[in-house]
């Protein structure tokens, strides 16, 4: 079997380490700003060519900082109640679980959102329990009773390696010379 299946099977259900989130959260903020940034230029264009007014949404304004944390809240939000997963998760095979390990149920995900903030409010000592502790939960994971795993589709690279094997041995099958 090849090593990033054998692997992929190895890291499944075990916690997720602090870089595996730090990416995937990174990787979350560049879809939600590219994503508002289009709704804004959008939004813009539509009031400048619709109206006698002309608009222009920078980003230091108030209202479209508040309109950007709306956005982000929605976009993690939907994506944990209805995935358990944000899309920058999905990349990384990354899955909230209850800490327990049974599935994430839209009442444990939304309390993860609201109090998903602490870890920036509490100046980054919120997020030291990924870091250090043997579960790898940040204080939002404590309070919401949940923990980030590694949920590779390793049964899926099981099965692409078997088909792999098997066209392999068909090739030689068909490339060995004939006896006689």
């Amino acid at each position: 079997m090849k090593s990033s299946a054998r692997r992929a099977m190895a890291q499944q259900g075990h916690y997720a380490g602090a870089l595996s989130r730090l990416l995937a959260y990174g990787a979350d903020l560049g879809i939600i700003s590219v994503l508002y940034a289009i709704a804004l230029a959008i939004i813009e264009f539509a009031i400048n060519t619709a109206t006698p007014w002309e608009v222009e949404l920078k980003h230091g304004y108030v209202l479209v900082i508040i309109g950007q944390l709306a956005w982000s809240a929605l976009y993690f939000g939907s994506c944990w109640v209805v995935y358990a997963r944000s899309p920058g998760m999905s990349l990384l095979g990354l899955r909230i679980v209850r800490s327990d390990g049974s599935s994430l149920d839209p009442r444990h995900a939304i309390i993860r959102l609201i109090a998903f903030p602490l870890g920036f409010l509490t100046l980054g000592i919120g997020f030291l329990g990924i870091i250090f502790g043997r579960a790898h939960r940040a204080i939002y994971d404590r309070i919401a009773d949940t923990a980030v795993i590694y949920d590779w589709d390793a049964e899926a690279a099981k099965l692409r390696e078997l088909a792999t094997r098997g066209a392999r041995r068909r090739e030689v099958q068909v490339q060995a010379p004939p006896e006689g």
